[in-house]
């Protein structure tokens, strides 16, 4: 799949998060976790669209998406399909840290379990 398909496909990705955050949040922002969880999500996918559109770094694109599965994977009430499933369609969209799939996926799940301390600490 050439580039401005792959952009196409995340920036469709990201849009249609939006909007599932905006209906489900009534368009809140940080009043609790489930809001902070899908908004973010919105900005990581954003974030693998602006990777894709730039050829920028991979990695930061695989962290995006640990975020995402921290959001569908280690939140109460997991699993919530609909974040497991935008991870799943932005994986094969964003370039692979130094080609290696095991690289990206050991990127995202380090960093969902990072988020997973993090917001606990904020939170």
């Amino acid at each position: 799949m050439n580039r401005s398909l792959r952009l196409f496909a995340a920036a469709f990705d990201t849009v249609a998060m939006a909007g599932v955050a905006y209906v489900d949040t009534g368009g809140r922002f940080a009043r609790n976790l489930a809001e902070y969880v899908l908004w973010g999500s919105v900005l990581a996918a954003a974030i693998c669209a602006f990777v894709i559109a730039t050829s920028g770094a991979g990695a930061l694109a695989w962290v995006a998406i640990g975020y995402v599965l921290f959001g569908g994977a280690l939140t109460a009430g997991s699993p919530h399909w609909g974040l497991v499933l935008l991870a799943l369609a932005l994986m094969p969209l964003v370039p692979r840290p130094n080609g290696s799939l095991v690289l990206g996926l050991g990127l995202a799940v380090v960093a969902a379990f990072a988020s997973r301390v993090a917001i606990g600490l904020i939170l």
